[in-house]
């Protein structure tokens, strides 16, 4: 049975349900630093808290609905679910994970 195939390598839209948010990672600039201890060079301990953009709400949200499209909320990371479905990323939260929003002055 071919279901999935036709859909390899196309990119696909995603709509969030059940008060997910669909994020988009906020990429930080690497810094370099001195090791002491040989490590690989891409190699990182990953971060606890972390920004993403907001790309989708639910409709179902309570707190965070499509006016907040586009803003800056800081998460827990480990509780940011990365789905890899056909080449097609997505990174979905529930909305009572997020800390709140983060803005320039």
């Amino acid at each position: 049975m071919k279901l999935l195939s036709s859909n390899l390598g196309v990119r696909m839209k995603f709509k969030p349900f059940n008060r997910h948010l669909l994020l988009e990672p906020i990429l930080e600039e690497k810094k370099e630093k001195q090791n002491t201890i040989l490590v690989p060079e891409d190699y990182s301990t990953p971060k606890r808290y972390k920004a993403y953009k907001i790309v989708a709400a639910a409709q179902d949200c309570t707190q965070l609905d499509n006016s907040d499209i586009g803003k800056m909320i800081i998460v827990n990371n480990i509780m940011v679910e990365e789905v890899d479905v056909n080449d097609n990323i997505f990174y979905l939260l529930l909305e009572n994970h997020v800390y709140g929003t983060m803005a320039e002055e």
